[in-house]
């Protein structure tokens, strides 16, 4: 079960809002694990990068928090894709990672340019892409399926 925030900008002239799905609901996770046995079966064709860490043990993820640098805005995506933490400070803060993407980065809805993944979407030090001001509001909003 995917949760739900929404993140709204502290700036009172601003008001950007962001409604964020975080997780897949139980669709979507049942889709990801099938896609996940497919491709360690050899059924479905993905990425070497991909392959290999599945068969080291990690797990197909999807539905996160992207930013177009060109709308200057939030967007959810459900690709699947593989976060890989390549380098974790001693206090268990991610300091380095690469996101492995089965069929290739997404992109935006309006404009068709790349996405940013954005590490942790629920941080108040994320600046809002409209105003650029610190401390996003995030309030928990519920849960989906």
């Amino acid at each position: 079960m995917g949760q739900s925030f929404q993140i709204s900008c502290t700036n009172k002239s601003c008001k950007y809002s962001f409604y964020l799905r975080e997780g897949p609901g139980f669709f979507l996770f049942a889709q990801t694990k099938k896609l996940e046995d497919s491709i360690k079966n050899g059924e479905t064709d993905a990425p070497e990068d991909i392959k290999s860490l599945l068969q080291a043990g990690k797990k197909l993820s999807c539905v996160t928090s992207y930013l177009c640098s060109n709308c200057q805005e939030w967007q959810t995506d459900s690709s699947p894709y593989i976060f890989e933490a390549i380098h974790v400070s001693p206090y268990g803060t991610i300091r380095e990672y690469k996101i492995h993407y089965v069929y290739g980065k997404p992109k935006c809805k309006k404009c068709g340019k790349e996405l940013i993944h954005i590490l942790n979407p629920k941080s108040s030090k994320n600046k809002c892409p409209k105003c650029g001001q610190e401390n996003m509001r995030v309030s928990f909003y519920g849960f989906y399926d």
